[in-house]
This record gives structure tokens, sequence and C-alpha cells, in this order.
């Protein structure tokens, strides 16, 4: 197995859903021209993997060498779920159901619920529900 840079930038961009690389960069925390620029000199971006991967819930297998074409889809799906809960808490905040101290942030609520679910029984409840 080799590294090709440009298939690492593939998958990143499919990830972060852009199509442009100026846009990947931001949202990685990089200058605009960095991604085109380490791609061009094809220059492997182990730090955004991963992050990626840790964001993503995917797998650095995948996104530096391709393996396992489902994990993007289950990636993409606990990335929703982590979205979803963020809308949930917000909302209940919202409608008064619960009120956070002033120093709890709504992401700390969101990460404390994450914290306390099992991951893998979602994604295995995701792959059941493929077949």
């Amino acid at each position: 197995m080799s590294l090709n840079s440009n298939e690492i930038f593939s998958r990143l961009l499919e990830l972060y859903e852009t199509q442009k690389m100026n846009e990947l960069s931001t949202l990685l925390g990089y200058k605009e021209s960095w991604g085109a620029a380490t791609r061009k000199r094809g220059g492997i971006p182990y730090e955004a993997c991963v992050n990626a991967a840790e964001k993503f819930n995917v797998s650095m297998d995948y996104l530096l060498f391709g393996n396992d074409e489902e994990e993007l889809s289950l990636g993409k799906n606990v990335n929703k779920l982590k979205q979803s809960i963020t809308d949930g808490v917000f909302k209940a905040i919202q409608k008064g159901v619960i009120t956070p101290a002033e120093e709890v942030s709504i992401s700390e609520i969101t990460q404390t619920i994450l914290n306390e679910m099992d991951l893998n029984v979602f994604m295995d409840i995701m792959i059941m529900k493929r077949k």
C-alpha cells in the first residue's frame, strides 16, 4: 500500500462535504492556500487526518488508504447523531426543559451525552439497517 496525497484529500473533501480546497483548508483551521499547496507537493496531511478521524469517527486506515468504504457512511451518521443531540439540547434549553449552569456550554452538554452513549451500539444498528 502506498499513500496518495490526491486520494487522501479527496476523502477529506468528501467527509467535510465540500469540493473546494480553500474551504477544506479553512474548515481544518489552516490558511486557505494550505490544502492546495500541500496536495500539489504530494504532502500527506497527517494532522488533518487525525482531526477528521476524531470528528467523523472514521479510521486513519480509511483516510490514508481508502479501506472500508462503509466506514465513511458510518462516520457521517455518527456526525449527524452528534449534530442532532446538539440541536436537541439547544431546543430543550430554549423551551426551559433544562437550564445549564452559566459556565456550561451546549457543546459540553452534548459531549457529556455522547460520552455516556455507546457509539458502537449505534454503529451496529446502522450496519443492521443497511442490510
